[in-house]
């Protein structure tokens, strides 16, 4: 056969598939946007899905070429910011761009505001078409949601951006690229089900494991003959880990361990991790996470929500992890390359027990409580127990904070959710004792339900007068604690927290607090 075709251009999984690419239902809607004069596109979906092929591949049919008819640019090149502000601002002055199209990929990696900038631009380039035959045009790749910013804040660019949103590829358009292959190659898959199954509805995926699967069994050009394959998929799946485990169990780790790590104590970061192991979507929305979890571990997953972006994207220890997962607070979850979507399919949660070098007996232990501290105080003191809280959380503690909760705490039964919260949901208890913790009715309840028989030290005293020195009922002035008087009278005379203030609370409360953290393993 002279006319062979090779395994690396027909299973492709770098570019452009010439020989298995197969065209989603509304290719030539997106072709024809393509066309329009002033017609910008938005196109979103999970990465592997085929949003830049769609492009690149309308591209190809209409003659188009790059840097001559169109520039690509992804928003992780160092000088994507410049070459997209260029094209833009010269675009919607009317000068000339040099070339039509400017495509933008990984648009959701720009901020928020500036993706809202953006859309006002857009609006303003559609325009250029009243004025001129072929105005200058831009299109947006990128993760789903992307383009909730630029319809928001430029409400009337709707009709001049065609949005099309990419979703997990049906098994009858994998098994089309997986006979297209077969055909390419003068090959015949044995076991089409199990391919179709590991592929998870994604076409990248189904072209990387197909090529795996020809290359182990030296498939690597079109044969003279039709051969049959038969597989082991398990150990390749088993190979495939063990090479991925090189390049994406340090993203795993990091992201497991969040800002702070402590064997002892919560791990909310392994939980999410873990929780994004069991759903095989590449987009997971929050809701949809907390699902998986416990009732009792969902108030402290909630906690850290806030701070999980800070986690993939770390400067100051120089962490980004947004080639792997991107995060955004309201939207959710979005596995950003499909091979790390694959390595958490088949992560063992033992592997990365191991990996953290913690026993799974430690983990479920840690996982007992909801929060790792909770307070009990009269608002007398709120300065103090402020300061605390927010120290506590800049070492991604978990803690129970009434003006965290309030959202939460909205409309429920006060009596029975304080009832579990001081209860058992904490693992400490940090009771702020001054003259006025004995006049108040709902420090009285929290007492009285942190002092109930079942449980014993979990209960850390906080000195803040000469009252609160004598303790309370049920809280003997025997068990050990922190005095802060000192502070809190200069806190008094001066009206408002010093940074001097700030230090001691830190030394005092937080410091041991951490420690007694780190090394506890509680065994319930």
């Amino acid at each position: 056969m002279s006319d062979k075709k090779r395994l690396a251009d027909v299973f492709k999984t770098v570019g452009l598939p010439p020989y298995t690419y197969v065209k989603p239902p509304y290719y030539g809607e997106v072709r024809a946007d393509i066309s329009q004069a002033g017609k910008h596109l938005l196109i979103e979906g999970p990465s592997g899905i085929g949003k830049t092929c769609v492009v690149f591949k309308a591209f190809e049919e209409l003659g188009l070429v790059q840097d001559r008819d169109f520039i690509y640019v992804s928003c992780r090149d160092t000088a994507a910011s410049a070459m997209i502000e260029g094209f833009l601002a010269a675009a919607t002055d009317g000068a000339p761009t040099g070339v039509p199209i400017l495509v933008i990929d990984e648009f959701h990696l720009l901020a928020t505001a500036r993706r809202a900038e953006i859309g006002s631009q857009l609006k303003r380039m559609s325009d250029r078409a009243f004025e001129r035959k072929d105005p200058s045009k831009a299109i947006l790749i990128g993760i789903p949601t992307t383009g909730v910013s630029l319809l928001s804040d430029a409400y009337d660019l709707g009709p001049r951006l065609g949005t099309y949103v990419l979703k997990r590829v049906s098994d009858v358009e994998i098994e089309k690229l997986l006979s297209e292959g077969e055909s390419a190659l003068q090959i015949i898959f044995e076991d089409r089900d199990i391919l179709l199954s590991e592929s998870a509805g994604n076409f990248w995926l189904a072209q990387y494991v197909c090529n795996k699967v020809c290359a182990s069994q030296e498939i690597f050009e079109t044969q003279d003959e039709i051969r049959i394959l038969t597989f082991d998929i398990l150990g390749i799946r088993s190979r495939l880990m063990t090479e991925l485990s090189q390049r994406y169990m340090p993203a795993a780790k990091t992201f497991a361990k969040g800002k702070k790590w402590r064997p002892g104590g919560n791990k909310p970061y392994l939980e999410v991790l873990l929780a994004l192991c069991k759903i095989p979507e590449s987009v997971v929305t929050f809701d949809k996470l907390l699902y998986l979890l416990p009732e009792k571990r969902k108030p402290g997953i909630k906690a850290v929500r806030p701070r999980i972006s800070e986690v993939i994207l770390d400067p100051s220890k120089q962490v980004d992890l947004r080639k792997q997962i991107a995060f955004d607070p309201d939207s959710g979850f979005s596995i950003e390359d499909p091979l790390f979507r694959y390595f958490l399919n088949n992560l063992d949660p033992k592997r990365i027990y191991q990996e953290l070098g913690v026993e799974e007996t430690v983990v479920e232990q840690g996982n007992v409580y909801s929060y790792d501290i909770g307070f009990s105080f009269a608002g007398e003191v709120r300065k103090l127990v402020e300061v605390a809280n927010a120290e506590l959380k800049k070492e991604d503690v978990v803690t129970f904070y009434d003006y965290d909760q309030q959202a939460v705490l909205l409309a429920l039964d006060l009596e029975k959710v304080l009832e579990r919260i001081y209860g058992e949901s904490c693992r400490y208890y940090l009771v702020f004792l001054d003259k006025h913790y004995r006049e108040k009715v709902w420090t009285k309840y929290e007492k009285d339900v942190m002092t109930r028989p079942g449980r014993k030290d979990h209960i850390i005293p906080v000195i803040v007068d000469d009252a609160g020195a004598q303790g309370a009922v049920g809280i003997p002035k025997t068990i050990g604690r922190i005095d802060v008087r000192d502070i809190w009278s200069e806190v008094q005379k001066a009206g408002h927290i010093t940074q001097d203030a700030v230090n001691a609370i830190r030394n005092r409360c937080v410091l041991p607090l951490l420690e007694k953290l780190e090394s506890a393993v509680h065994v319930v």
